[in-house]
């Protein structure tokens, strides 16, 4: 239960204030450092990232048991 409830508060934080900052935050980057290619393309898609460690995170908790 403690699962859910913290994904589905990080989930609601992320929305409301994390994924505009991370997509400013990614393309301030690009501009300053003139990136491109790859490390363009991962700083451009952080949300993404982001969302993939989620659901590997949560999929793992739930595969190894989440227990200490």
């Amino acid at each position: 239960m403690s699962l859910l409830f913290g994904l589905l508060v990080f989930i609601i934080l992320w929305v409301m204030f994390f994924a505009e900052w991370l997509s400013s935050w990614g393309a301030a980057y690009i501009v300053q450092h003139s990136a491109t290619g790859l490390e363009a393309f991962l700083m451009a898609n952080m949300n993404l990232w982001v969302f993939i460690g989620i659901i590997l995170g949560t999929l793992s908790t739930i595969y190894f048991g989440g227990q200490a």
